[in-house]
């Protein structure tokens, strides 16, 4: 191939997390935060090719195809169309023109993720293409400064390390400041029985409602800014659950997983009261009389996808349950891989 006319592309999974909201990172600072997720065979994908000339084009066919044409590298906005997409690429040395396209296979608004997912996947396209050598930590890092920049958010941590850490179910922990720690990412060893059980048991919906986190995820931090003693209460509890949730994968007895993704969703929803609403409530109560022992919203809540753990041989009478009241049904397996460039 004529490397003046080169392609990359890159392939970044969706997450589905068991325990989430714990990663605010002023509150992982003082006290810790521990999450349990999943990769998923849900994907953001992201081409680059490179142009002869010096223009730069972005492409969303998963935004009613908006297109965006930018005379140079100089040129770019993280305010305008496309910011964050628009901010990656100013992090990067940019010797040629090119264009960018990228899409979710997942809807938007969806709490699977996808922001930090495009993200990282757009770095890790662009580092193949300039040569730049990026770790993973590196990456994650680089997500995260991008979306502050370009979304005005600093809330979390865990989407960005999620997809550069590779596939699996994983257990992420950060270490209080004073741990001299940091963040690790450990991929639970689970047996190919307890991934099938995991693909077979749980049930992953869509609400209908897409609704964007930042404001769910702003009041969050609000409230620990403001010591509320309930918000702070209920991210140490869920990071406990989490914790109890690794012992019960890693233990290969699935029975309480029912139970603890109930604790966390009460625990959740103490967070802030918009995290639940009429419609969520209803698809939560359709499920659990349909067979689901468990569940909870993905994501930071309002709307997205719900998760349901289901009774032996309930998974199917969940599903028609669900359909009946008009929610969308994902098949998903665990993604094995994590983030991809090719």
């Amino acid at each position: 191939m004529n490397s003046s006319r080169r392609i990359i592309y890159a392939r970044s999974p969706l997450r589905l997390d068991f325990v989430g909201m714990t990663d605010y990172v002023p509150a992982c600072r003082e006290f810790g935060g521990s999450i349990v997720n999943a990769t998923i065979n849900k994907y953001l994908y992201a081409t680059v090719r490179t142009r002869p000339d010096r223009k730069i084009i972005l492409h969303a066919p998963d935004h009613n195809d908006l297109r965006v044409e930018i005379e140079s590298a100089q040129h770019l906005d993280s305010q305008a169309e496309l910011g964050l997409a628009q901010e990656v690429l100013r992090c990067f040395d940019l010797a040629e023109g090119l264009e960018l396209t990228t899409y979710s296979e997942m809807p938007a608004g969806a709490g699977l993720g996808s922001s930090s997912a495009v993200t990282t996947c757009i770095i890790a396209a662009l580092d193949a293409l300039t040569g730049r050598r990026l770790s993973s930590y590196e990456m994650a890092e680089l997500a995260r400064d991008c979306e502050t920049a370009a979304l005005q958010t600093t809330y979390g941590w865990q989407d960005q390390y999620s997809p550069v850490s590779g596939g699996g179910v994983k257990y992420l922990k950060h270490w209080p400041a004073d741990s001299g720690r940091g963040i690790e990412v450990e991929r639970l060893a689970l047996s190919p029985a307890i991934i099938a059980q995991l693909e077979k048991s749980l049930i992953v919906a869509f609400s209908g409602i897409s609704r964007p986190a930042k404001s769910i995820l702003d009041a969050v931090a609000t409230g620990f800014q403001r010591r509320d003693s309930v918000v702070i209460q209920a991210l140490q509890a869920m990071s406990e659950c989490a914790e109890r949730m690794r012992l019960c994968l890693l233990s290969g007895d699935l029975s309480p997983l029912g139970s603890l993704l109930n604790e966390v969703w009460d625990l959740h929803k103490q967070l802030h009261p918009d995290i639940t609403n009429q419609r969520i409530e209803q698809l939560y109560s359709i499920a659990t009389e349909a067979g689901a022992v468990g569940g909870r919203v993905c994501g930071a809540g309002g709307g997205g996808t719900m998760m349901f753990w289901c009774a032996p041989d309930k998974d199917y009478a969940v599903k028609q349950a669900l359909r009946a009241a008009d929610a969308t049904i994902f098949d998903c397996s665990i993604d094995q891989q994590g983030l991809l460039v090719w």
